[in-house]
């Protein structure tokens, strides 16, 4: 997509709107298939990338048990390490590969009505530990109860799950994460605000950009990829919902997070459901 400066400069270089018009369509057609041509082969190359890397990993796991012979210390640790980054390395083409699945359409989504206060809190339970390693409390304040929405669950327990990782990786030991709840108009909303250090605003306009925060967030401290807040914001709007955010520098950062509103589903919803499929 072109920038607002992108649009001023070709303007500038037009001699009229109809001209300008022109440019535009063919500088953004041009740019289209750019795009197109990128993902295609970074896709190609992720999963090229998977054979090698398991038989990689399959060779690793063999030296860390031992299995052709004793290993020195020194050896065992070099081996932990690449095992490591082995690792790392599988979850971001694992997580490439998802996202380009997602733009593309070629994800599939199970769409139903789902309960935002179960999701988030079992989201909660599964960091727990987590968080609590470093003295850090995750509360959870429903303005609205009951507030269910149309969503993939697995998918949305996928952008909890990123969010308030994210919220705990990045906030001070012995703070706070609060999670709120609330319904506005046909919109059923959840947000995670963390205290920690907030985004700078030079970071702002690309935070849901792709690989921004492994470039300038020191997300490789943090363990993180990059693509996390891109497949994010990939899921939310393939659901027919929104995400943003709010930071404040020194103070911290809340990511915002509205679905369609959907009908409770019944037991006798699930029960149908359940015939249904078999």
């Amino acid at each position: 997509m072109l920038t607002e400066k992108q649009r001023r400069q070709i303007r500038a270089c037009s001699k009229d709107e109809k001209s300008y018009q022109t440019l535009l369509g063919i500088i953004t057609s041009h740019q289209k298939s750019l795009e197109n041509a990128k993902s295609e082969f970074l896709s190609v190359i992720g999963h090229e990338l998977r054979t090698p890397l398991t038989a990689i990993q399959g060779s690793l796991a063999l030296l860390a048990r031992e299995v052709p012979g004793p290993l020195p210390e020194k050896a065992k640790q070099m081996v932990e390490i690449a095992i490591d980054n082995s690792i790392r390395l599988r979850d971001l083409i694992n997580y490439f590969l998802d996202l380009q699945s997602l733009e593309s359409g070629d994800a599939k989504l199970q769409l139903q009505a789902v309960e935002l206060q179960p999701l988030l809190h079992q989201a909660t339970a599964n960091l727990k530990s987590f968080a609590g390693k470093r003295q850090i409390e995750i509360r959870i304040e429903e303005k609205s109860k009951n507030v269910w929405v149309t969503a993939d669950p697995g998918r949305l327990m996928q952008v909890i799950s990123n969010l308030l990782s994210n919220a705990v990786k990045f906030s001070p030991s012995s703070s706070c994460i609060t999670i709120t709840i609330d319904s506005r108009g046909s919109m059923g909303c959840f947000s995670i605000s963390d205290q920690g250090p907030g985004i700078p605003e030079s970071l702002q306009p690309f935070v849901f950009d792709k690989f921004v925060q492994a470039d300038v967030a020191d997300s490789r401290k943090s363990g993180g990829s990059g693509l996390g807040l891109s497949i994010c914001k990939a899921i939310i709007e393939r659901l027919g919902g929104k995400i943003d955010f709010t930071t404040t520098e020194g103070i911290g950062t809340t990511f915002h997070v509205e679905l369609p509103i959907s009908a409770p589903q019944t037991v006798f919803d699930l029960a149908r459901e359940k015939n249904l499929g078999g």
